[in-house]
């Protein structure tokens, strides 16, 4: 089968909705390649559009020069071209390569929206890489399943057209219709573990068995297939242990182990956040079976894992900000209030909440600026502790030095959507409705 044979049979993986193709183009071999291969598939297919983005690291001296390259190749085949530039800050004990791909795809994603798809030159051999770089940290099955052909990203879709592909046949195309490339020194350098195995490794496998790419790619879809069965059946735990995004820990632990562990895996990716190591898996199972008055915390790049009324959270990082400043909302001119600590507060008509007079200025505090301890709220008896309050509201106690106090001028008539100062409820409808949204 030809190359634009194997490339038109993957882009039948595309929704039927998707009509216009983003292609990232570094300037090297397989993004060339690509490049050229979408153009006379798009000629084929007239409903699709087509656009390259080339992504501008900085981090070689002779970036500038590969994007001009990149730009007059766009233009030869008479596709529109943008460039993305970076600059890129690393923190202590991050690689470079990780915060650079992960820049690379968050400056790509901006331009991916409903209806549009991202093409990447994966081939057969980085698929080989990634899976021997997942065998040597130890991975579990989603980490040795490598790279899918497809999967969702941003608000469209990511596809890897060539992944059924050698680099040895992306060259011999290459060079048959004359294309010119860049050829990154740094993909010369043993320091970086691609590279070992790109001229160390698996050349040698290759003299070796001949056939090694071919057969590894079937083990790889095995491996696919095993995470999707791996996921539907997290997708069916999932719905008997959910309970208001978190895990119910009595439905948890009613399942074995080894679902236990799938399902909190699928649970952190609902989430969007990475997969736990190993030894986080363990020590999550550890915490879920502590007493139900220990306090569970755990951190991660993305927040906290926390427990509260025997349901596990994955609290994002946004809600463990706490109280921020006082704020003055001028609400008749604004609507929507953002707080400093991620929270929206809003308002609409149609409540149980007096409006101010016009004289009155409206202030939004955080507990840790209170001075009164407790609250008439309309619904209670006498007034209660705040504390108590907060407590039978059920918020979870994260948000609780979050959730915002509303005053008019030095009189507090609310806490967040959560109560009302009696001496300033009225009839349902009458007034204003409040809107707290912990993440804004």
């Amino acid at each position: 089968m030809s190359l634009l044979s194997r490339f038109s049979q993957a882009m039948e993986l595309l929704p039927s909705a998707t009509t216009r193709l983003v292609i990232a183009y570094s300037g090297g071999l397989d993004s060339r390649v690509l490049l050229q291969l979408s153009k006379e598939y798009v000629v084929k297919h007239p409903r699709f559009t087509l656009q390259a983005i080339h992504v501008h690291h900085g981090l070689q001296e002779s970036a500038d020069a590969w994007l001009e390259h990149c730009q007059q190749q766009a233009e030869l085949l008479a596709i529109p071209f943008v460039a993305e530039k970076l600059e890129i800050a690393l923190k202590s004990r991050q690689s470079l390569e990780a915060v650079a791909r992960e820049q690379r795809y968050a400056a790509l994603a901006k331009y991916i929206g409903a209806g549009s798809c991202l093409l990447t030159g994966h081939h057969a051999d980085d698929q080989f890489e990634t899976f021997m770089l997942a065998l040597k940290r130890g991975s579990g099955l989603q980490g040795l399943a490598a790279m899918p052909q497809s999967r969702v990203f941003s608000q469209g879709i990511l596809l890897r057209p060539l992944l059924q592909s050698t680099r040895a046949e992306l060259e011999a195309f290459a060079k048959q219709v004359k294309l010119s490339w860049i050829d990154d020194p740094s993909n010369l350098s043993l320091d970086f573990d691609r590279n070992f195995l790109r001229h160390q490794i698996l050349p040698e496998l290759t003299q070796r068995w001949p056939q090694w790419l071919t057969t590894s790619q079937r083990s790889v879809q095995l491996l696919q297939e095993a995470v999707s069965l791996h996921d539907e059946l997290a997708e069916l735990d999932y719905r008997q242990v959910a309970r208001q995004q978190g895990l119910s820990l009595r439905e948890l632990q009613g399942l074995s182990l080894v679902r236990q562990k799938n399902l909190i895996r699928y649970w952190f990716a609902q989430q969007a956040w990475a997969y736990p190591s190993h030894a986080q898996l363990q020590q999550i199972l550890q915490q879920s079976q502590a007493k139900s008055d220990a306090k569970v915390a755990m951190a991660f790049p993305e927040g906290e894992l926390r427990r509260y009324k025997e349901v596990l959270y994955l609290v994002d990082r946004r809600a463990l900000q706490c109280s921020c400043q006082e704020v003055v909302w001028l609400w008749q001119t604004q609507n929507c209030l953002h707080l400093a600590n991620g929270s929206r507060l809003s308002w609409q008509k149609g409540g149980n909440l007096l409006p101010p007079s016009p004289t009155q200025q409206v202030r939004v505090k955080f507990r840790d600026q209170l001075e009164q301890k407790d609250f008439a709220a309309f619904g209670r008896l006498g007034r209660r502790s705040i504390k108590k309050l907060l407590q039978e509201s059920e918020l979870e106690p994260w948000h609780r030095a979050r959730i915002p106090f509303v005053f008019y001028d030095d009189t507090l008539v609310a806490i967040g959507d959560y109560y009302v100062q009696r001496e300033f409820h009225c009839a349902e409808q009458q007034g204003l409705s409040l809107v707290w949204s912990p993440i804004g």
